[in-house]
């Protein structure tokens, strides 16, 4: 029974619903200065007075703020040799994941960095059928979405974990139709190995919609995330493509990646979004600011 606590109340029901799904899991309870402020405050799980006092009395912490706010508590976490999962690093600094690298090297802890994708069994049955990518496609349609910077991100992670390999140069586009922020992004990486990446991002479309192509050497593998379907053309028979449909288990995202999260700290070696992954993700995404400071003076 792995003992949880979460930081942070804003973000933390889905997380514990996670947990109510995994046996694993024990929660223990939550830590968030602004439950202090109101004594009389009113919950249905244990609120811990202090940091400390949570990490006391738990084996690993989930951090559910998708930003940097608590990054101190991170370090302390760390510190503490508590394994750590954070639910996003988009607003963190280079130098803030480098830091947080260090100390998990030293501590010898897991550190997941949460993402909606690449713990899911379509993303690891898709990465499975793809060993030797040449070419990679992402074209996504979101209606009316306007952080294609978020989606841009999570999809550069993808991209980074199909490839295998690190980015030695990254070319962006930025576009905008209709306002002063991005209705279109283009992302060209070229990895290390060879391996050619394309992204396109469009907030408007005929219809919502995901895939994931991937030239191999001997294969095609098309996926489409929305209806978690992939499509399989071999060498050796071209023209007769193999299709499957792959589930979750019955499991919500969340669950996979906390699943996935204690396979891990057990010394696993499952597939999961790492610090070093999030790194060079955001090194690429700095391209993308720097273009939109250019395009649209919007930072």
């Amino acid at each position: 029974m792995l003992n949880t606590g979460i930081v942070g109340l804003k973000n933390a029901a889905p997380f514990i619903e996670a947990m109510n799904e995994l046996p694993e899991f024990s929660f223990k309870g939550i830590y968030d200065p602004c439950l202090l402020i109101d004594i009389n405050h009113q919950t249905s799980f244990d609120v811990f007075l202090s940091f400390s006092d949570l990490c006391c009395e738990c084996d690993a912490v989930i951090f559910s703020i998708d930003d940097n706010l608590y990054f101190p508590l991170v370090c302390e976490a760390i510190r503490h040799s508590l394994n750590v999962f954070v639910s996003g690093v988009q607003n963190y600094q280079l130098k803030e994941l480098n830091e947080l690298l260090t100390l998990r090297d030293e501590a010898c802890v897991t550190v997941h960095i949460g993402h909606p994708l690449i713990c899911t069994n379509l993303f690891q049955q898709t990465r499975a059928l793809c060993e030797h990518p040449l070419d990679i496609q992402c074209n996504i349609v979101r209606d009316n979405n306007p952080n294609l910077v978020s989606l841009a991100r999570n999809e550069i992670s993808l991209l980074l974990t199909l490839a295998r390999s690190s980015v030695h140069r990254t070319a962006i586009n930025v576009y905008s139709s209709f306002s002063r922020v991005p209705d279109s992004i283009r992302v060209r990486l070229d990895f290390d190995n060879g391996t050619v990446g394309n992204i396109s991002i469009d907030r408007y479309g005929l219809k919502t919609s995901h895939f994931i192509k991937a030239v191999n050497y001997n294969s095609i593998v098309e996926t489409d995330v929305a209806n978690s379907f992939i499509m399989t053309l071999n060498s050796d028979a071209p023209d007769m493509p193999t299709t499957q449909t792959v589930d979750n288990n019955n499991l919500s995202s969340l669950a996979l990646q906390l699943r996935t999260f204690l396979i891990c700290m057990m010394g696993g070696n499952e597939l999961h979004n790492s610090l070093e992954n999030e790194i060079r993700t955001d090194m690429a995404c700095q391209r993308i600011h720097e273009k939109m400071r250019i395009n649209f003076n919007v930072f």
